[in-house]
């Protein structure tokens, strides 16, 4: 009778086991926003494509952090999200149309702590505009190595002094279906509907990068392109 019991037991939590890991995780899981938040500046710098409007700003980040030891991966786990405040707002999808639907969402109010990249990058053009007046007959590829060995070192330097950022952004907080078989449903971070890009999130995420490459050109005869292949950079 009790070894009967024991079995009967054993089975029991095995399939309890089996419920919550088949379908309550996955589902918890991805209703969480900060799941799909976790890897999202990762996504903006690597899922890049010949017209990609922010690839810009994926060679500055290679560049000034070429080193296994850091690189995307560390920009993108050095990035924290907290959602401040979400308004429940109401979409209109395929207006006028037999298609027409509501969809509605939340607008979230996200608060981005990041490292000050972009005080590294005016401190290393500012630098290297100074180092071309200093040194006029400087070549094209003594002037990139320059540029590259100033921004990395910069780079280094904001990690070490622990310089951050905190910006605020407004995005859309959205529940999605996917999967083939079940109905499985993940919560997205994404544009608002009246914005053209999430080039604002980028610049939060980079610390004012995007905006301060708007404000500060880079050294002239500067090709980041070109940079990248003359320090064998991937």
């Amino acid at each position: 009778m009790k070894k009967s019991l024991k079995y009967s037991l054993i089975y029991t939590i095995l399939l309890i086991l089996l419920f919550l890991f088949t379908v309550d995780i996955p589902n918890r899981y991805n209703s969480n926003p900060m799941v799909d938040l976790k890897n999202k500046c990762y996504d903006y710098l690597t899922l890049t494509g010949e017209d990609d409007p922010f690839k810009e700003y994926i060679f500055i980040m290679k560049i000034m952090y070429p080193k296994p030891t850091f690189g995307i991966k560390y920009v993108n786990r050095n990035v924290d999200y907290e959602i401040l405040e979400r308004e429940e707002k109401k979409e209109i999808v395929d207006e006028g149309t037999i298609y027409e639907e509501k969809n509605y969402y939340n607008k979230v109010k996200i608060k981005v702590t990041s490292y000050n990249y972009a005080i590294a990058y005016k401190n290393a053009v500012k630098a290297t505009n100074k180092y071309k007046k200093e040194n006029e007959n400087a070549g094209k590829e003594e002037i990139e190595t320059y540029f590259a060995e100033r921004i990395e070192y910069e780079g280094k330097k904001v990690i070490d002094n622990e310089e951050k950022t905190v910006m605020y952004v407004y995005k859309k907080e959205d529940e999605i279906e996917y999967g083939d078989k079940s109905r499985l449903y993940k919560t997205v971070i994404s544009k608002l509907p009246e914005q053209e890009s999430n080039s604002d999130f980028l610049n939060a995420m980079l610390g004012g990068l995007v905006e301060e490459m708007d404000k500060t050109k880079l050294p002239e005869g500067v090709d980041l392109e070109e940079t990248m292949k003359l320090m064998k950079i991937k």
